[in-house]
Protein backbone atom coordinates (compact mmCIF):
# COMPACT_ATOMS: atom_id res chain seq x y z
CA UNK A 1 0.00 0.00 0.00
CA UNK A 2 1.09 3.71 -0.72
CA UNK A 3 2.50 5.79 2.28
CA UNK A 4 0.11 8.74 2.56
CA UNK A 5 2.84 12.06 3.48
CA UNK A 6 1.89 14.45 4.78
CA UNK A 7 4.20 17.49 3.80
CA UNK A 8 3.75 20.05 6.40
CA UNK A 9 4.45 23.98 5.06
CA UNK A 10 4.76 27.46 5.88
CA UNK A 11 4.32 28.70 9.67
CA UNK A 12 4.41 30.92 12.06
CA UNK A 13 8.49 31.98 11.06
CA UNK A 14 10.08 35.05 8.79
CA UNK A 15 11.46 32.06 6.57
CA UNK A 16 7.09 31.20 5.38
CA UNK A 17 7.30 31.63 2.13
CA UNK A 18 10.28 30.43 0.94
CA UNK A 19 8.62 27.13 3.35
CA UNK A 20 6.00 27.32 0.92
CA UNK A 21 8.77 26.93 -2.16
CA UNK A 22 10.53 23.78 -0.56
CA UNK A 23 6.91 22.21 0.34
CA UNK A 24 5.68 22.42 -3.31
CA UNK A 25 8.91 21.28 -4.89
CA UNK A 26 9.12 18.77 -2.31
CA UNK A 27 5.57 17.95 -3.11
CA UNK A 28 5.52 17.59 -6.66
CA UNK A 29 9.38 15.68 -6.44
CA UNK A 30 7.94 12.63 -4.60
CA UNK A 31 7.30 9.38 -5.68
CA UNK A 32 3.75 8.45 -6.71
CA UNK A 33 4.38 5.13 -7.11
CA UNK A 34 5.71 4.65 -3.67
CA UNK A 35 3.52 7.85 -1.98
CA UNK A 36 0.30 9.47 -1.71
CA UNK A 37 1.20 13.01 -0.90
CA UNK A 38 -1.40 15.75 0.31
CA UNK A 39 0.00 18.96 1.82
CA UNK A 40 -0.96 20.24 5.03
CA UNK A 41 -0.20 24.71 5.23
CA UNK A 42 -0.06 26.26 8.66
CA UNK A 43 -0.58 29.98 8.12
CA UNK A 44 1.35 32.96 10.01
CA UNK A 45 -1.06 32.55 12.59
CA UNK A 46 -0.48 29.37 13.40
CA UNK A 47 -3.90 28.12 11.88
CA UNK A 48 -3.52 24.43 9.76
CA UNK A 49 -5.42 23.73 6.81
CA UNK A 50 -5.52 20.76 3.62
CA UNK A 51 -7.41 21.05 0.52
CA UNK A 52 -6.28 20.76 -3.12
CA UNK A 53 -5.98 24.19 -3.54
CA UNK A 54 -2.65 24.01 -1.73
CA UNK A 55 -1.16 22.28 -4.77
CA UNK A 56 -1.53 25.83 -6.70
CA UNK A 57 1.17 27.79 -6.49
CA UNK A 58 -0.91 31.08 -7.21
CA UNK A 59 -3.02 30.35 -4.03
CA UNK A 60 -0.44 31.90 -1.68
CA UNK A 61 -0.71 33.51 0.77
CA UNK A 62 -4.14 31.84 0.98
CA UNK A 63 -6.60 34.57 0.96
CA UNK A 64 -10.06 34.52 2.78
CA UNK A 65 -11.86 33.26 -0.34
CA UNK A 66 -9.60 30.75 -0.92
CA UNK A 67 -9.76 29.62 2.67
CA UNK A 68 -13.24 28.78 1.76
CA UNK A 69 -12.23 26.02 0.11
CA UNK A 70 -9.90 24.58 2.99
CA UNK A 71 -10.35 22.78 5.59
CA UNK A 72 -9.10 23.31 8.99
CA UNK A 73 -7.68 20.76 11.17
CA UNK A 74 -5.65 20.25 14.09
CA UNK A 75 -3.64 17.15 15.21
CA UNK A 76 -5.02 14.59 17.51
CA UNK A 77 -2.64 14.71 20.50
CA UNK A 78 -3.42 11.13 21.21
CA UNK A 79 -0.21 8.84 20.52
CA UNK A 80 -1.02 6.09 18.15
CA UNK A 81 1.14 2.99 19.10
CA UNK A 82 1.26 2.09 15.60
CA UNK A 83 2.64 6.01 14.65
CA UNK A 84 -0.59 7.14 12.46
CA UNK A 85 -0.57 10.21 12.38
CA UNK A 86 -4.59 12.26 12.69
CA UNK A 87 -5.59 15.76 11.88
CA UNK A 88 -8.95 16.42 13.39
CA UNK A 89 -10.77 19.18 10.95
CA UNK A 90 -13.00 21.59 12.25
CA UNK A 91 -16.11 21.31 13.02
CA UNK A 92 -19.02 22.99 11.37
CA UNK A 93 -22.85 23.19 12.29
CA UNK A 94 -24.05 21.33 15.34
CA UNK A 95 -23.67 17.78 13.62
CA UNK A 96 -21.00 18.98 11.86
CA UNK A 97 -17.31 16.43 12.29
CA UNK A 98 -15.74 14.85 9.25
CA UNK A 99 -13.93 11.86 9.58
CA UNK A 100 -10.13 12.10 10.66
CA UNK A 101 -7.17 12.57 7.88
CA UNK A 102 -4.57 10.00 8.49
CA UNK A 103 -1.30 9.94 7.42
CA UNK A 104 1.65 7.74 7.77
CA UNK A 105 4.57 10.19 8.23
CA UNK A 106 5.09 14.12 8.39
CA UNK A 107 7.76 15.05 5.70
CA UNK A 108 8.81 18.78 7.28
CA UNK A 109 9.70 21.85 4.86
CA UNK A 110 9.47 24.33 7.05
CA UNK A 111 12.37 26.96 7.76
CA UNK A 112 13.27 28.65 10.43
CA UNK A 113 11.70 29.45 14.02
CA UNK A 114 8.29 27.46 14.92
CA UNK A 115 9.09 24.70 12.50
CA UNK A 116 12.99 23.90 11.75
CA UNK A 117 13.93 24.61 15.18
CA UNK A 118 12.81 21.16 17.45
CA UNK A 119 9.17 22.43 18.02
CA UNK A 120 7.44 20.40 15.63
CA UNK A 121 9.73 17.60 15.76
CA UNK A 122 9.21 17.31 19.34
CA UNK A 123 5.37 17.27 18.64
CA UNK A 124 5.55 14.28 16.53
CA UNK A 125 7.81 12.98 18.84
CA UNK A 126 5.45 13.31 21.43
CA UNK A 127 2.31 11.74 19.19
CA UNK A 128 4.40 8.80 18.14
CA UNK A 129 4.30 9.66 14.38
CA UNK A 130 7.23 9.29 12.12
CA UNK A 131 8.75 12.62 10.35
CA UNK A 132 11.79 13.72 8.23
CA UNK A 133 14.79 15.53 8.63
CA UNK A 134 16.75 16.01 11.73
CA UNK A 135 15.56 14.79 15.15
CA UNK A 136 14.15 16.97 18.05
CA UNK A 137 17.78 17.39 19.76
CA UNK A 138 19.57 18.25 16.45
CA UNK A 139 17.15 20.35 15.22
CA UNK A 140 16.97 23.18 18.07
CA UNK A 141 20.75 22.99 18.56
CA UNK A 142 21.95 23.63 14.59
CA UNK A 143 18.83 26.60 14.58
CA UNK A 144 20.40 27.81 17.48
CA UNK A 145 24.18 29.62 16.31
CA UNK A 146 25.28 29.93 20.10
CA UNK A 147 24.53 26.27 20.67
CA UNK A 148 25.96 24.99 17.58
CA UNK A 149 29.35 26.97 18.77
CA UNK A 150 29.30 24.77 21.80
CA UNK A 151 27.84 21.43 20.73
CA UNK A 152 31.44 21.48 18.33
CA UNK A 153 33.85 23.15 20.45
CA UNK A 154 35.60 19.99 21.23
CA UNK A 155 36.06 19.57 17.54
CA UNK A 156 38.55 20.15 15.09
CA UNK A 157 35.66 22.03 13.35
CA UNK A 158 37.26 25.80 13.19
CA UNK A 159 34.62 28.74 13.84
CA UNK A 160 35.08 32.36 14.48
CA UNK A 161 34.69 34.01 17.79
CA UNK A 162 31.84 35.39 18.64
CA UNK A 163 29.89 37.32 21.35
CA UNK A 164 26.03 37.61 22.44
CA UNK A 165 23.37 40.31 23.52
CA UNK A 166 19.92 39.63 24.66
CA UNK A 167 17.26 41.45 23.62
CA UNK A 168 16.16 44.10 27.02
CA UNK A 169 13.52 42.63 28.62
CA UNK A 170 10.13 44.98 28.09
CA UNK A 171 11.66 46.41 25.02
CA UNK A 172 14.30 49.36 24.83
CA UNK A 173 17.62 50.06 23.63
CA UNK A 174 21.02 48.40 24.40
CA UNK A 175 23.70 51.43 25.58
CA UNK A 176 26.54 52.00 23.88
CA UNK A 177 28.50 51.13 27.05
CA UNK A 178 26.50 47.70 27.46
CA UNK A 179 27.74 46.88 23.83
CA UNK A 180 31.48 47.95 24.07
CA UNK A 181 31.48 46.05 27.05
CA UNK A 182 30.32 42.73 25.14
CA UNK A 183 33.01 43.63 22.26
CA UNK A 184 36.05 43.57 24.60
CA UNK A 185 38.76 43.48 22.00
CA UNK A 186 36.50 42.65 18.89
CA UNK A 187 38.25 45.07 16.47
CA UNK A 188 35.58 46.43 13.50
CA UNK A 189 33.97 45.97 11.21
CA UNK A 190 31.77 43.19 12.63
CA UNK A 191 29.26 41.64 11.41
CA UNK A 192 25.65 41.35 13.47
CA UNK A 193 22.99 38.35 12.86
CA UNK A 194 20.02 36.91 14.40
CA UNK A 195 21.14 33.97 16.40
CA UNK A 196 18.30 31.42 15.34
CA UNK A 197 17.12 32.88 11.33
CA UNK A 198 18.38 31.87 8.53
CA UNK A 199 18.19 33.24 4.54
CA UNK A 200 20.58 35.78 5.62
CA UNK A 201 17.37 37.87 7.59
CA UNK A 202 18.76 40.54 9.65
CA UNK A 203 22.37 40.41 9.36
CA UNK A 204 24.05 43.44 8.56
CA UNK A 205 27.68 44.84 9.10
CA UNK A 206 29.08 47.59 11.44
CA UNK A 207 31.76 49.82 11.24
CA UNK A 208 31.21 51.37 14.74
CA UNK A 209 29.63 50.33 17.84
CA UNK A 210 26.87 53.06 17.11
CA UNK A 211 26.49 51.17 13.54
CA UNK A 212 26.15 47.83 16.10
CA UNK A 213 22.97 49.45 18.38
CA UNK A 214 21.58 50.56 15.15
CA UNK A 215 21.23 47.02 13.98
CA UNK A 216 20.02 45.20 17.00
CA UNK A 217 16.03 47.27 16.82
CA UNK A 218 15.31 45.30 13.36
CA UNK A 219 16.89 42.07 14.76
CA UNK A 220 15.13 41.99 17.93
CA UNK A 221 12.21 42.26 16.22
CA UNK A 222 12.49 38.67 15.02
CA UNK A 223 14.76 37.08 17.63
CA UNK A 224 15.56 37.51 21.02
CA UNK A 225 19.38 37.42 21.22
CA UNK A 226 22.46 38.56 18.28
CA UNK A 227 24.83 37.16 17.63
CA UNK A 228 28.46 39.26 16.77
CA UNK A 229 31.28 38.27 14.94
CA UNK A 230 34.17 39.42 13.24
CA UNK A 231 33.86 40.44 9.55
CA UNK A 232 35.16 38.34 7.12
CA UNK A 233 37.42 39.75 4.97
CA UNK A 234 37.71 38.83 0.91
CA UNK A 235 34.61 36.67 2.10
CA UNK A 236 33.83 33.43 -0.35
CA UNK A 237 31.28 31.23 0.96
CA UNK A 238 31.13 27.42 0.52
CA UNK A 239 28.25 25.41 0.95
CA UNK A 240 27.71 21.45 1.19
CA UNK A 241 24.97 19.00 2.44
CA UNK A 242 25.53 15.99 4.41
CA UNK A 243 23.22 12.71 4.58
CA UNK A 244 23.31 9.36 5.88
CA UNK A 245 19.77 8.21 4.69
CA UNK A 246 21.26 7.53 1.42
CA UNK A 247 22.92 4.26 2.56
CA UNK A 248 26.65 3.29 2.75
CA UNK A 249 27.87 5.50 5.22
CA UNK A 250 27.50 9.42 5.70
CA UNK A 251 27.86 11.19 2.11
CA UNK A 252 28.22 14.64 1.12
CA UNK A 253 27.22 16.67 -1.64
CA UNK A 254 29.09 18.48 -4.52
CA UNK A 255 29.75 22.15 -3.31
CA UNK A 256 28.92 25.20 -4.16
CA UNK A 257 29.71 28.69 -3.96
CA UNK A 258 27.02 31.30 -3.73
CA UNK A 259 27.71 34.58 -6.38
CA UNK A 260 27.63 37.70 -3.88
CA UNK A 261 27.18 41.14 -6.15
CA UNK A 262 27.99 42.84 -2.69
CA UNK A 263 30.04 41.91 0.74
CA UNK A 264 26.83 40.29 2.12
CA UNK A 265 23.86 38.22 0.51
CA UNK A 266 20.92 39.51 2.09
CA UNK A 267 17.55 37.85 1.95
CA UNK A 268 16.27 39.03 -1.90
CA UNK A 269 19.31 38.90 -3.54
CA UNK A 270 19.84 35.05 -2.56
CA UNK A 271 15.97 33.79 -3.35
CA UNK A 272 15.37 36.40 -5.86
CA UNK A 273 18.60 36.65 -8.20
CA UNK A 274 18.38 35.48 -12.12
CA UNK A 275 19.74 31.98 -12.90
CA UNK A 276 23.05 30.93 -14.33
CA UNK A 277 24.10 27.73 -16.37
CA UNK A 278 25.64 26.32 -13.07
CA UNK A 279 21.94 26.76 -11.25
CA UNK A 280 21.84 23.62 -10.96
CA UNK A 281 18.51 21.63 -11.10
CA UNK A 282 18.00 21.01 -14.62
CA UNK A 283 14.46 18.80 -15.43
CA UNK A 284 14.55 15.79 -14.74
CA UNK A 285 10.74 13.36 -14.53
CA UNK A 286 10.06 13.70 -10.96
CA UNK A 287 11.92 16.79 -9.98
CA UNK A 288 11.17 20.62 -9.77
CA UNK A 289 13.69 22.83 -11.20
CA UNK A 290 13.62 26.37 -9.50
CA UNK A 291 16.49 25.83 -7.03
CA UNK A 292 15.34 28.12 -4.25
CA UNK A 293 14.10 30.79 -6.63
CA UNK A 294 16.95 30.53 -9.07
CA UNK A 295 19.77 31.43 -6.67
CA UNK A 296 23.32 32.62 -8.59
CA UNK A 297 26.09 29.41 -7.33
CA UNK A 298 28.90 27.64 -9.10
CA UNK A 299 28.52 24.24 -8.46
CA UNK A 300 31.62 22.40 -7.94
CA UNK A 301 33.86 25.41 -8.05
CA UNK A 302 37.45 24.65 -8.50
CA UNK A 303 39.21 25.41 -4.61
CA UNK A 304 42.56 25.77 -3.46
CA UNK A 305 44.27 22.81 -2.62
CA UNK A 306 43.41 20.87 0.16
CA UNK A 307 40.36 22.55 0.94
CA UNK A 308 37.81 20.27 -0.65
CA UNK A 309 38.71 17.23 1.45
CA UNK A 310 38.51 19.63 4.61
CA UNK A 311 35.07 21.06 4.28
CA UNK A 312 33.98 17.32 3.46
CA UNK A 313 35.38 15.79 6.72
CA UNK A 314 34.47 18.78 9.02
CA UNK A 315 30.51 18.85 7.18
CA UNK A 316 30.66 15.22 8.41
CA UNK A 317 32.26 15.61 12.17
CA UNK A 318 29.34 18.59 12.80
CA UNK A 319 26.60 16.22 11.09
CA UNK A 320 27.80 12.90 13.82
CA UNK A 321 27.97 15.49 17.06
CA UNK A 322 24.58 16.23 16.70
CA UNK A 323 23.48 12.97 16.02
CA UNK A 324 22.86 14.02 12.40
CA UNK A 325 20.02 12.79 10.59
CA UNK A 326 17.89 14.22 7.44
CA UNK A 327 19.97 15.71 4.56
CA UNK A 328 20.98 19.15 6.55
CA UNK A 329 23.20 21.93 4.45
CA UNK A 330 26.51 23.07 6.64
CA UNK A 331 27.64 26.85 5.28
CA UNK A 332 31.61 27.87 5.57
CA UNK A 333 33.30 30.71 5.85
CA UNK A 334 36.70 31.33 4.12
CA UNK A 335 39.14 34.58 3.39
CA UNK A 336 40.03 34.11 -0.28
CA UNK A 337 43.56 35.28 -0.02
CA UNK A 338 44.42 33.92 3.10
CA UNK A 339 42.69 30.30 2.29
CA UNK A 340 41.83 30.20 6.20
CA UNK A 341 37.99 28.67 6.61
CA UNK A 342 35.50 28.67 9.44
CA UNK A 343 32.34 26.82 9.74
CA UNK A 344 29.32 29.10 10.16
CA UNK A 345 26.12 27.46 10.21
CA UNK A 346 24.04 24.29 9.45
CA UNK A 347 20.79 24.56 7.84
CA UNK A 348 18.72 21.08 9.21
CA UNK A 349 16.44 21.63 6.31
CA UNK A 350 18.00 23.92 3.27
CA UNK A 351 15.76 25.49 1.07
CA UNK A 352 14.35 23.02 -1.71
CA UNK A 353 16.30 20.52 0.51
CA UNK A 354 19.42 20.92 -1.64
CA UNK A 355 18.12 18.46 -4.03
CA UNK A 356 20.99 20.76 -6.65
CA UNK A 357 23.62 19.82 -4.68
CA UNK A 358 23.09 15.91 -4.74
CA UNK A 359 22.20 15.98 -8.71
CA UNK A 360 25.77 17.73 -9.12
CA UNK A 361 27.35 14.81 -6.72
CA UNK A 362 30.11 12.69 -7.78
CA UNK A 363 27.23 9.94 -7.71
CA UNK A 364 24.35 11.65 -8.57
CA UNK A 365 21.23 11.92 -6.70
CA UNK A 366 17.70 12.50 -8.11
CA UNK A 367 15.23 14.83 -6.08
CA UNK A 368 12.65 11.86 -6.21
CA UNK A 369 15.48 9.67 -4.42
CA UNK A 370 16.46 11.93 -2.55
CA UNK A 371 13.03 12.38 -0.76
CA UNK A 372 12.55 8.64 -0.61
CA UNK A 373 15.60 8.48 1.41
CA UNK A 374 14.41 11.31 3.48
CA UNK A 375 10.88 9.55 4.35
CA UNK A 376 12.69 5.99 4.57
CA UNK A 377 14.93 7.29 7.08
CA UNK A 378 11.89 8.80 9.00
CA UNK A 379 10.18 5.61 9.45
CA UNK A 380 13.75 3.69 10.34
CA UNK A 381 14.24 6.43 13.41
CA UNK A 382 10.30 5.91 14.31
CA UNK A 383 10.98 1.90 14.94
CA UNK A 384 14.01 2.63 16.78
CA UNK A 385 12.80 4.80 19.28
CA UNK A 386 9.67 2.65 20.55
CA UNK A 387 9.01 1.89 23.92
CA UNK A 388 7.16 -1.35 25.21
CA UNK A 389 3.71 -0.39 25.90
CA UNK A 390 4.43 -0.25 29.59
CA UNK A 391 7.87 1.84 29.58
CA UNK A 392 7.83 0.87 33.27
CA UNK A 393 9.70 -1.01 34.77
CA UNK A 394 8.71 -3.82 37.20
CA UNK A 395 10.64 -2.64 40.29
CA UNK A 396 9.80 1.12 39.29
CA UNK A 397 5.98 0.20 39.36
CA UNK A 398 3.78 2.09 42.01
CA UNK A 399 0.44 1.28 41.03
CA UNK A 400 -1.36 -1.94 39.82
CA UNK A 401 -1.54 -2.45 36.37
CA UNK A 402 -4.71 -2.98 35.16
CA UNK A 403 -4.07 -5.62 31.95
CA UNK A 404 -0.85 -7.93 31.70
CA UNK A 405 2.55 -6.83 30.99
Amino acid sequence: MKKRVAVFIGGRSPEHDVSVVSGLQAYNALDRSRFEPFLVYVSLTGEWYVGEALANKSAYIPTPETRRHLTKVSLDTNADPMGTGRLIPERKGLFGGAKPIMFDVALLAFHGLFGEDGGFQGMFDTVNVPYTGMRTMASAVLMDKVATKRAIAGTDVPQLPSVTIDRPQGGGMVSAAAIKEKLGNFAFPLIVKPAHLGSSIGVARAQSVEEVAASLPAIFSLDHQAMIEPFVENLVEYNVAVTAALGGGIRTSAIERPKRASELLDFKQKYMSGGSKKTGGSKTAGQSSEGMLSLTRDINPDLPAGMEPKIRAWAETVFKAVGGTGAPRLDFLSNEKTGEVWFNEANPCPGSFGFFLWEASDRPVLFTELLSALVDEAFASHRSAQLPPDPTLRDARLFPRPFNS
